[in-house]
């Protein structure tokens, strides 16, 4: 009975890594995948939302979508190298913020609050990776990424406020801002993609961090923030 058990365990492995071969040195493949992008911008400040101040508020990562497809030549047994395109959305949330303005009146301070705080940035992104088969299925990857900028916007809601002596708020009715940063974004981003995949019967999943090496904004005497983006998809070889 053990000797049957061990035999049916190792024929579904075998046959396991079997579907896991990767493609044939020479095979060229397209892969249309589909995932999702957690990112956020380091560091980022937001300018003038009070007169000339700058309000420094932390930056969290923002869920979105991304979605497009490779083109892969397997050009050795154990290495291949990948072209995409996608289309995928950047930027990140923001914690909450509060700013009390300078002048008191009477028992009484006002000021104003910020929440809903996002920045939302649409991009191509055309990656070209180097992927190394390590087993069966299983690929390191790393390589260079050129993001073309398409648009962006800043968007939050503003509740103006004041606060007595006893620590009472009487809010006045929120105020929601949507600007477009369209003409501040770089036309061009680059980033270092690195990460590895796996893939089974065809179906490939896909994990990736994305460094930004160039700032997303270019604004006068203002070192703008970077992409940091992490990245899952899945996608479907079909060998040509």
């Amino acid at each position: 009975m053990k000797n049957r058990l061990f035999l049916s365990l190792a024929a579904l492995a075998i046959s396991a890594t079997a579907i896991a071969q990767q493609p044939e040195a020479g095979t060229i493949s397209i892969i249309p995948r589909v995932g999702l992008n957690m990112s956020t911008l380091p560091d980022d400040i937001f300018l003038g939302m009070c007169g000339s101040t700058n309000i420094p508020l932390e930056a969290r990562y923002r869920t979105t979508f991304m979605g497009g497809v490779d083109v892969d030549y397997q050009f050795a047994p154990n290495f291949s190298a990948t072209l995409g395109a996608y289309y995928a959305q950047h930027g990140c949330n923001y914690k909450n913020g509060m700013v009390q303005n300078n002048a008191a009146s009477g028992t009484s301070t006002s000021g104003t609050g910020y929440s809903d705080l996002s920045t939302q940035l649409n991009y191509i992104n055309i990656p070209l990776t180097l992927n190394a088969y390590i087993a069966p299925g299983l690929a390191l990857k790393a390589g260079v990424q050129m993001g073309i900028a398409l648009s962006g916007k800043l968007k939050y809601t503003t509740t103006e406020y004041t606060k007595n002596n006893e620590g009472e708020f009487a809010p006045t009715q929120p105020e929601e801002t949507s600007l477009k940063l369209d003409n501040t974004m770089k036309s061009v981003c680059f980033a270092i993609p690195v990460g590895l995949s796996y893939e089974f019967a065809n179906v490939i999943i896909d994990a990736r961090y994305h460094f930004g090496l160039t700032p997303v904004q270019q604004i006068d005497g203002i070192k703008g923030p970077k992409n940091r983006v992490f990245s899952i998809s899945a996608g479907y070889r079909f060998a040509l």
